[in-house]
Order: structure tokens, then C-alpha cells, then sequence
């Protein structure tokens, strides 16, 4: 009877220590991972008056515009998950 006892106590010490190796592997992989390259914010000052923008857009205009390109972004690059 002793042997399954200890072939059950040696299984879940196998177990245990699996999933703390398993733990420590995840953790540091996530804390030395390699980051891409910082983007750069680019600021700018518009000198502009905003009434001008009202003027210049008129409904015509605004029938004919385009929408701008947006930029390519992947999920895997975003700093926060959800």
C-alpha cells in the first residue's frame, strides 16, 4: 500500500515544481522580451486662426473630400491589452 502513496506524493511534487518552472519561464520571458523601436511623437504649433478652416470648408468641398490614410496598426503592437 505504501507504493501508490508515494508514487501520488511524487507526482504532485512533479506537478508543482512543472508549474513553478512553467511560472518563472512566463514571467521572465515577459519582463526581458524585446521591444520594438519607440515612436517618436512629433509636435507642431498651427499658427493658423480656426475661423479660416470654417471658411474654407465649404459644403462643396466637404461633398469632395477624401478620408486621410490611416496608419497600419497591429494588435501585438499596442502597449495596453484588454
Amino acid at each position: 500500500m505504501a507504493q501508490p502513496q508515494r508514487l501520488v506524493q511524487l507526482s504532485l511534487v512533479g506537478a508543482i515544481l512543472l508549474s513553478l518552472l512553467v511560472g518563472v519561464y512566463l514571467f521572465a520571458g515577459k519582463r526581458f522580451a524585446k521591444r520594438g523601436p519607440a515612436r517618436k511623437i512629433v509636435k507642431h504649433t498651427v499658427d493658423k486662426n480656426p475661423d479660416d478652416a470654417l471658411k474654407y470648408w465649404t459644403a462643396d468641398k466637404m461633398r469632395g473630400a477624401q478620408p486621410a490614410p490611416m496608419p497600419n496598426v497591429e494588435a501585438q503592437e499596442q502597449g495596453k491589452q484588454h
